[in-house]
């Protein structure tokens, strides 16, 4: 089952943060409600390094290795991630996947893909008994197997994380993702909502026109 866990080392009031620090640059007024004016007008102002100070620690399960390994991709301002071990863990007992909607509602593809899957189960245990250590049967390990991770992001780059796979050129996995934890942070607090509401949105809608060579026509292109 897809879940999305906000650990509470996530700080609650991002705003806060951010606007108090951008006061003492600035020596100015540093009470809760010009610290949170402060914050937002960097925000909306481009001013992204002040974005760099929120950290938000996840736990997420059971998307596939390969939306996961898309996270990779986004290591602007140092995040970092830990994934469950495919050395230590032992998947010959079994394992789940993530299979495309595409897949699912076609019977045919749906018997050629589990067939596939369960293959490889078996060849695991086979490999597993012939006396290969898992740390290299486990290489067998299709990308479509669910994994667990442990994922720490700076709010500069959820940003543009976000902007990117909120964009319906995203694929369908790690989009579907990127709503899900852009719902669960808008749950975690008030300060958290107003950013997910005005900062997490596709690319298009933060720039006012698609980027994207092939366009999805939400809107229109740059002249």
């Amino acid at each position: 089952m897809k879940n999305i866990e906000i650990k509470e080392w996530t700080m609650k009031e991002p705003l806060s943060c951010m606007g108090y620090n951008a006061g003492v640059c600035w020596n100015a007024k540093l009470d809760d409600k010009a610290n949170v004016a402060r914050a937002i007008d960097c925000m909306k102002s481009g001013h992204g390094r002040v974005s760099e100070l929120p950290d938000v620690y996840l736990v997420i399960e059971g998307f596939s290795a390969k939306m996961m390994r898309e996270l990779y991709t986004h290591i602007g301002g140092s995040p970092t991630r830990l994934q469950a071990s495919t050395r230590y863990i032992d998947y010959e007992k079994g394992f789940d996947v993530v299979t495309p909607p595409s897949v699912e509602k076609n019977n045919d593809a749906a018997e050629v893909w589990y067939k596939a899957i369960n293959d490889i189960k078996a060849a695991m245990g086979a490999l597993k008994a012939l006396g290969v250590p898992k740390e290299d049967y486990t290489n067998l390990l299709p990308l479509a197997y669910e994994s667990k991770m442990i994922w720490k992001v700076n709010l500069r780059t959820l940003i543009n994380f976000m902007n990117l796979r909120l964009c319906s050129r995203a694929y369908h996995e790690i989009r579907e993702f990127s709503q899900m934890l852009k719902d669960a942070l808008s749950n975690y607090s008030e300060q958290w909502d107003y950013i997910c509401k005005e900062f997490f949105v596709p690319k298009c809608e933060a720039v006012g026109y698609c980027t994207e060579a092939k366009c999805c026509g939400r809107k229109p292109k740059k002249e």
